[in-house]
């Protein structure tokens, strides 16, 4: 595992068993808090030439203000980075849920977006797909 970036809010790191890049939020975030981690995601991808990306939010909830960032801004840099594999932790009291596909808004053929209940079978579906 290499350990990329940590805050009181999130935790970015390497995860060498299932070769992919990995979030881990700790607790609510908005504006710069929610947007430097997300970034940082986004250069350890890049470092690693990363295909897929593990997001746990499940402990998180996503703040309405930050949607459009993520949406406009952030979902095409991901792409641009090389990442064809999302696996995203949710629950039931993550706020608002954000689909990738229609966020995206073109031909998602080359990217491959799953939500998952649980980090066990979020892990396991990654495992399960090329690097």
């Amino acid at each position: 595992m290499m350990h990329y970036y940590f805050s009181d809010k999130a935790h970015i790191f390497w995860d060498d068993v299932i070769e992919a890049v990995v979030i881990r939020w700790n607790s609510t975030a908005q504006e710069d808090e929610f947007r430097v981690p997300l970034n940082k995601l986004i250069e350890l991808a890049v470092i690693k030439k990363a295909k897929k990306a593990l997001i746990d939010k499940s402990p998180k909830m996503v703040l309405a203000e930050d949607v459009n960032w993520l949406s406009a801004e952030w979902l095409p840099k991901l792409l641009d980075a090389g990442i064809q594999y999302t696996a995203t932790v949710t629950t039931e009291n993550t706020f608002p849920t954000v689909d990738m596909r229609e966020t995206i808004g073109k031909d998602t053929t080359e990217f491959n977006y799953h939500d998952f209940d649980d980090i066990h079978n979020a892990v396991g579906w990654l495992s399960g797909v090329p690097a």
